[in-house]
This record gives structure tokens, sequence and C-alpha cells, in this order.
């Protein structure tokens, strides 16, 4: 049986290519980013306080806080990264202590239902003629008798999400299958986030007919990635916490040259290609403003002085002020109005040029058919060149 799980299909969402180094390379990394790893001590931590009360072991506040601490002691690492260079590994520790006494004292002495399940591992089968099943881990379930349940999920996360994005949360939704899949008594069922750095509790339910339409989506997504055969890199601002960087096409020059003292980072071959590059574009970019400025005052000349030819020590310029018609381009809206104009009066073919740039499109992504394709192949001479394009101006206080 094929299994996924929401991280999985996330991951793909997320990048293409991420994926495919974690699932299907399988490339190990011993970077974790801080919020990572934070979110793991704290999960820890919690588990620690419901698994100590089904054995009737009330931890005190500083009791889990101090596990708290010991736990992110033992576990810290040179790899773990701060993203953020505004805050520090210890200002993300104190967050998370912050978080748990926030928990601690809204919920204390935890006796709102009883607990049956405590980072359980679970599995859902969702589509039994396909063989494919969702695993995932669910931080909490409690039971509240009668058949009503609740699915408790802790979040470091610093930012809170709308209700909208709650109901459409996939993760929670594949663990209240698992329930009704688990609990055959499972009636009513509440999804629950604790935001913990917040001190808030959202809420969330699902109705028989999402939970379908949910699993039809979850087949759809995994056919999708079933069928891809190039994942390729999805940029973002996810970027900055991706533990791939390091091999990522996208992101490796980065990566490797941003720890850089500045001396160094000026030497490096690549910064000095790619600013050279810029320099010359924006050099370009003057020159071409100066002869547009040139040629205006040239135009003013020659009809100052009534003449159509400027001699200068080195050449000789025809000089001519025309007017020529304008047209609105291609991202105007006003441009489908001119073009339904045209096709209405039975004149667009005669106006519509061949753009070999679409064509080229077409051929490279195989847009159209084989048969089509293989009409217009004893055309195509594949040459190779190179593209640049500036893909961000950095500001004076993100240069490095």
């Amino acid at each position: 049986m094929k299994t996924y799980s929401h991280s999985r299909l996330e991951a793909f969402q997320n990048c293409p290519l991420s994926y495919k180094f974690q699932y299907i390379d399988k490339v190990k990394s011993d970077r974790d980013s801080v919020e990572a790893f934070l979110g793991n001590c704290v999960h820890e931590t919690l588990a620690k306080l419901y698994q100590d009360l089904k054995m009737a072991k009330l931890n005190s506040e500083e009791e889990l806080v101090k596990y708290y601490h010991q736990t992110w002691e033992k576990n810290w690492h040179e790899n773990v990264f701060v993203v953020r260079k505004e805050y520090t590994a210890d200002d993300y520790r104190e967050t998370g202590e912050r978080g748990i006494r926030e928990y601690y004292r809204r919920y204390a002495p935890f006796d709102q239902g009883k607990t049956v399940w405590i980072e359980q591992f679970v599995k859902v089968k969702i589509d039994h003629s396909e063989g494919y099943q969702l695993t995932g881990v669910v931080d909490r379930l409690v039971d509240l008798g009668g058949g009503r349940y609740e699915v408790h999920d802790y979040k470091t996360s610093g930012s809170l999400p709308s209700q909208e994005k709650l109901d459409r949360d996939r993760q929670l939704a594949i663990y209240q299958l698992a329930v009704h899949e688990y609990f055959s008594d499972a009636r009513d069922v509440d999804l629950i986030w604790h935001y913990l750095l917040f001190d808030k509790e959202l809420r969330s339910k699902r109705t028989e007919k999402q939970l379908g339409k949910l699993k039809k989506e979850v087949l759809e997504l995994i056919k999708t990635i079933e069928d891809t055969e190039e994942f390729e890199a999805r940029e973002s601002e996810l970027c900055a916490w991706c533990v791939y960087q390091d091999i990522c096409p996208k992101r490796k020059h980065l990566f490797m040259v941003e720890p850089l003292p500045p001396k160094e980072f000026k030497a490096d071959e690549g910064v000095k290609l790619a600013d050279r590059y810029v320099a010359l574009r924006e050099e370009q970019k003057r020159i071409e403003e100066e002869i547009e400025e040139v040629k205006q005052q040239l135009g003013d000349y020659a009809q100052q002085m009534g003449v159509d030819t400027v001699v200068g020590s080195g050449a000789i310029l025809s000089v001519k002020k025309v007017t020529r018609p304008s047209f609105p381009d291609s991202r105007d809206p006003e441009r489908q109005d001119l073009e339904r104009v045209c096709m209405e009066l039975g004149r667009f073919q005669e106006v519509c040029s061949f753009d070999v740039r679409k064509l080229a499109k077409v051929v490279t992504d195989q847009l159209w058919d084989e048969d089509e394709l293989s009409e217009i192949e004893p055309f195509v001479e594949w040459r190779e060149s190179v593209e640049v394009r500036k893909k961000k101006t950095l500001k004076p206080e993100e240069s490095y």
C-alpha cells in the first residue's frame, strides 16, 4: 500500500524539488531551523505532561519548565540556524518557556476530558481500490464521552491563521478521518489548535461531505505527484528555512557566499560576474536613455534649421522627425478590445504577427499534440544560449 502524509503532500506543494530531495532521493540533512527545533522541544514537553498525568502524576509548572530547558540543552546542536537575525536562539527559547507557562496556567489541573492518544502514529485508508493510505502523528486526542472527541494540535508559529484557513486545514482533517476509523463510537469531532505563543485556542469542524471532498483532493494531489517527472524548485519566502539550500540550484550560491566576510564575498567569481553584469546593464540603460535624449535634440535642431542632414566630425546623420501610430501593448486591457474590433472587421489575420517566441515555448513545453509538433520539427534548430535576468535589486541595507 502506498503511503503519504500531510507533511509529504505539503512539501510537494511548497517546492517539488525539496520534495524530491527528501522523499525520493532521501537526502539527509543535519541542519534544522530554530523554529522547528523550538516546536520539537515544546511538543516533547507537553507530551511528558500528559504521559505523566496518565500515571496520576501532575507536574508542577516549574517542573515542566525545567524539563523543557533540559530538552532544549540535550538536543541543541551547532547546525540549528536562525533566519531572523534580529532574534537570538535564546529569544526563541524564552518564547517557548512563556508559551508553556501560559498553557499550564490556562488548563491546569488538565481535567478537560480523558486523554486517549499522546503523540499517536495513525494510518488512514483513503481509497481501497487505489491502495493509498495517509499517516500522521496526532499530538493529543481527548475523549469527552458520548461519542465526542477532540483532536488537539500544538503550534509555536509566530502568526495566527484566519478562521477560513483553519476551516481548510488538511492535517487535522486527516486526523479526524483516523478518529472515525479507530473509534466506532466517534460521532462528533472537534479540531483544536493551541497557538502557544498567543495563548489562543482555535477551533474548527468538518462535515462528512467535507471529509469526502478532502479524500478526493488528496488523491488528485497524489496522482499529480506520481505523474511529475521534472521536480522544479519553487521559490518563496519559505526558501530561507529550507534545509536543502546547500544543494538547491536557486539557493546554493547564496548559501555559499552569504556567511563570507565582505572581502572574501567580493572576491568570489560568481559575485564579480553578477556585479559586472548588473553594472553593464545599468550602463546600457543609461546609454539608451541618453541616446533617446540626443535623438530628440537632433530632431529639434534639424527642424529649427530646416535641414534633414546633420554633419558630425566622424559621421553624417540623416535626421527626420516622423509621426507613427501607437497602440496599447499586450499588457494593456484595451489591447483585447482592439483585437476584438479587428476580428469583427475580418482583418485580424492581416495584422496578426507570427511570434517565434511563443512558438519556441510551444516546442519546449510540448504544448501541441505530437503529430502537430512533428510537422514543425524540420524547422527547429536547437541552439545553446545563456539567459540572465535580474531577479531582485538589493537595497543598501540588504547588500552582502
